[in-house]
């Protein structure tokens, strides 16, 4: 039994530490604060946290219109944060003139049926230390999906959050892992006895 459980623990480490450091893009409906808009991943060794937000025309809550179509580039507004240069951290403040986003395209349907289309984001914005002039370029890209919903009632169709797809290296990591489970397993299936089934699952994020 000991023997069984050490390929399902490699599995849960290599889950837990291959997401946590992913890169990842959360990227919701805006609903008229602007702060609809957040990136975590890591530069020079270092966790970056980026926050802020689009236009309201860009991705919005409102709901569209059968036929209408959202999505496309738009600016990027983002808070200060601090960044990790040769050691030293420091503050950062972006130019929104300097920085967008860009989201697939979506031309709804005229069918009134709710739906999940996959969509590619990409953001860039540069940033300005204020103290020493240094600047810095950073960005982002991820591919996903996103779930639309059509209300009967108002007759428009609203989008949901965009959910995005594990990375190549996560899925990889996690093939290694089954791997030592089912040599775990086959190991097992040589000897006259019953062994378990499960399952797995993914869980996203919280935003």
């Amino acid at each position: 039994m000991k023997r069984f459980l050490l390929p399902l623990f490699l599995l849960f480490v290599t889950l837990t530490s291959s997401t946590a450091f992913a890169d990842h893009i959360y990227l919701r409906p805006n609903d008229g604060s602007g702060d609809n808009f957040r990136f975590v991943g890591q530069m020079n060794g270092h966790p970056l946290v980026l926050l802020g937000g689009t236009p309201s025309y860009f991705f919005i809550t409102d709901g569209y219109a059968p036929g209408s179509t959202f999505g496309g580039a738009a600016t990027l507004f983002l808070y200060p944060t601090v960044v990790w240069i040769d050691g030293v951290p420091l503050e950062f403040d972006f130019d929104p003139t300097n920085s967008g986003i860009f989201m697939s395209s979506i031309t709804l349907p005229t069918d009134d049926k709710s739906f999940t289309i996959p969509v590619q984001i990409y953001f860039d914005a540069w940033g300005i230390n204020s103290d020493t002039g240094q600047t810095i370029q950073v960005g982002g890209f991820a591919s996903g999906k996103i779930p639309v919903y059509f209300d009967s009632n108002t007759g428009l169709y609203y989008p949901e959050t965009f959910v995005q797809a594990p990375e190549p290296g996560t899925l990889g990591f996690v093939g290694t892992g089954m791997i030592g489970i089912l040599a775990s397993v086959r190991k097992r299936l040589k000897k006259p006895r019953i062994i378990s089934s499960f399952s797995l699952g993914w869980w996203p994020l919280k935003s």
